[in-house]
Parts: structure tokens; sequence; C-alpha cells
């Protein structure tokens, strides 16, 4: 009974330093992951800015009268009660520390009376996990797995975008997705995309730009271009955070094995000596019955 249980001991110890190994892989790839979205992010941030920089050029040519207004809202959008629309980035694979249900818990609720919210949901996980949380899920989209499809990634959500304002128009676009923040820590955020907000633009630049295109004609290509650089943000953030909390449950993981290892070892310690105990005392009973007989 005693040589049973050592093996299954045994086995379980095994299994579960098998165990730790691949935790530890997944912890190793998850910090490497986070890490390169973070560098990339610098990069979109760039852009982004430079985007909004020639954007700030364009507005300067316009006369005041024509200058855009954030409070239009959207083409198509007149109603004062239209549906809005919220972009929600979750997670693409699992094995990430509840990072999908967090991003879910932040998607605002329509107040009572107000027409209800339709989701885009982005992340292939998330997306699985959307509908037992009541959520009205207008389409959906994977993420990525790997930071540098991050743009490509961005592209298609602008695409499924306006392929969602087309099927019914909205009021706003929102953006619901993990931000990074110092150290490794991020908290979740929810961000208007749309209509795009002019008066945050940079201030003017001192030189009037030479442009070769009607400047109305002009900042619609750009605001799409400001719009596919703010869907990359998103998408590096949201990777990063995933990658991030997957990170802290591998940890935390690693410290249950390191615990389950170390009452499997003491357990087979424990064995082992109730196996050599049980072995003295039947030679110890044997050398008496010799004795006796002699």
């Amino acid at each position: 009974m005693s040589q049973a249980g050592q093996a299954e001991v045994q086995a379980r110890l095994a299994t579960v330093s098998g165990f730790g190994g691949l935790v530890n892989a997944m912890r190793g790839m998850a910090a490497a992951r986070a890490q390169q979205a973070r560098t990339l992010i610098a990069g979109v941030n760039t852009y982004a800015d430079t985007v909004a920089q020639a954007m700030a050029q364009v507005l300067s040519l316009l006369p005041p009268d024509q200058a855009p207004d954030a409070r239009a809202g959207l083409p198509g959008s007149a109603a004062a009660r239209a549906q809005g629309l919220c972009l929600v980035f979750g997670a693409e694979q699992g094995f990430n520390g509840g990072f999908s249900e967090q991003v879910l818990a932040a998607v605002p609720r329509p107040a009572q009376g107000a027409p209800g919210l339709r989701c885009l949901v982005l992340g292939s996980q998330t997306r699985r996990l959307a509908a037992t949380r009541g959520l009205s899920v207008d389409a959906g989209a994977p993420l990525v797995a790997h930071a540098e499809s991050a743009l490509a990634a961005g592209e298609r959500i602008h695409a499924l975008l306006l392929e969602a304002l087309h099927r019914q128009p909205s009021n706003a676009v929102d953006m619901v997705y993990a931000e990074l923040g110092a150290g490794q820590h991020f908290h979740l955020v929810c961000r208007r995309l749309l209509p795009l907000d002019w008066q945050a633009m940079p201030d003017a630049v001192r030189a009037t730009p030479v442009v070769h295109e009607s400047p109305e004609r002009l900042l619609q290509g750009l605001a799409g271009e400001y719009v596919a650089a703010r869907l990359a943000q998103a998408v590096l953030h949201s990777h990063a955070s995933e990658n991030l909390s997957r990170l802290q449950a591998m940890a935390a993981a690693q410290d249950n094995i390191g615990h389950m290892k170390e009452t499997l070892q003491a357990d087979e310690r424990r064995l082992r000596q109730e196996a050599i105990t049980a072995e003295v005392v039947e030679l110890a009973a044997g050398l008496r019955s010799l004795r006796a007989q002699a």
C-alpha cells in the first residue's frame, strides 16, 4: 500500500513539474509580447500626432464658418436618440487572468429609457463571453497574437466600423479598452472615437501649408488616417494589457505550482520514511523469530 501511494505521489509530482515548465514558458512569452507592444505604442503615438498636426494645418485653411463642429455627430445620425455604437477591445486568447470579464464589465450601460448600445466585440475569447453579459453584439472580429499586426488590425477594424455605420447609423462611437499605465499596470478606459473632437486638435502651424487638393477633401482623408491610428493605438494597448494580465495570472499559477510541489515532495519523503520504517520493523520481527527458533 505504501509503495502504491509513493508511486502515485511521484506521478503527480512529475505532472505538476511538467505543468510548471509550461506555465513558465507561457509567462516568458506573455512578458515578451507585452514589452514588444509597449515599444510599438510609441511609434503609433508619433504617427497619430503627425496626422493630427496635418489636420490642424488643413483646418487653418478653412474659413471659420466652414470649420467642422464636434457637436454635429455622424452622418445619418440626426435623430437625437440614435443608437450608440461601442468598440470593445477584449482578449484574443484564453488563460488571461479574467481580462475578458474586466473589459466586458467596463462597457457602459445605457440609461433607463435610452436606446440600447450596439457593440462590436473585438477579440475571439471576449466575443464568446459577450453573449452571457447580455450585450447587443452587432459584429465582431479577431484581434492580434503579435504586436506587429496592430496596424493591419486597425485597418480591418476601421472597415468593420464603416460597415456597421452603413448598416445602421449611430450618433457616436466609443471605444472600451485596457490602457497601459506605469510599470506592470493597466486600467480600463472608455474613449470617444467619433465624432472627432476638432477642438482638441493641435494649434495651427505658423506657416500656411501648400496643398494640391481642396481642404475639405484633404481633411476627410486625414480624418480616416487619424481614426485608423487611434484604432491601432487601442489594439496595441489592449494586446499589451492582455499579456500583462496573462503574465500576472501565470505568476500566480507558478506560485501555486511551487506550493503543490513542496506539498507533494513532503508527502513523498513521508511515504519513503514510512516504507523504510516498515522494512526495519519487518526485519526486526524476523530477527526475533530466528532467535526464538534458535
